[in-house]
């Protein structure tokens, strides 16, 4: 291991591939409009499709700003992956559910996303994947203190 290696650099090479990956599989399953966080998003409100998942909560997953989110929002919004339903019992919340064309597209975007996934971890022990991710989880801990 390189003694002089700089782990934000390296972390950001691999954001960066990654991010290649799923914007080219994201392209392939909801259009070259759709950019891999609006992927992510649509992953993240499809796994939590029985729960109330409100623009805080994706802010919060995400680790964005809510200017952010909110442009985020109002494009997927725009391009018909989600929809805003108002709250019975708080008109000022707006859960997003996702519309049918998005539920559709999720369903083979996972089956690509779970090829990915075996590809990145190809070679790599269990014991080295237990070790990246303890690794990360401090990393990030550090970063928040």
């Amino acid at each position: 291991m390189n003694k002089d290696a700089h782990v934000g650099l390296t972390v950001r090479c691999l954001h960066h591939k990654i991010g290649r990956e799923i914007a080219s599989i994201s392209g392939k399953q909801f259009g070259e409009s759709t950019t891999p966080v609006q992927s992510w998003i649509v992953h993240y409100l499809y796994d939590n499709r029985d729960k109330d998942i409100f623009q805080k909560d994706l802010e919060a997953r995400f680790s964005v700003r809510r200017s952010t989110m909110t442009s985020i929002l109002q494009l997927m919004e725009k391009n018909g992956l989600i929809v805003k339903e108002e709250v019975p019992t708080d008109k000022r919340l707006k859960k997003l559910i996702l519309t049918p064309l998005a539920v559709e597209k999720q369903k083979n975007m996972a089956l690509c996303i779970d090829e990915l996934d075996k590809k990145i971890k190809s070679g790599i022990s269990e014991e080295e994947l237990n070790a990246f991710f303890a690794v990360a989880e401090k990393i990030s801990a550090n970063l928040d203190s």
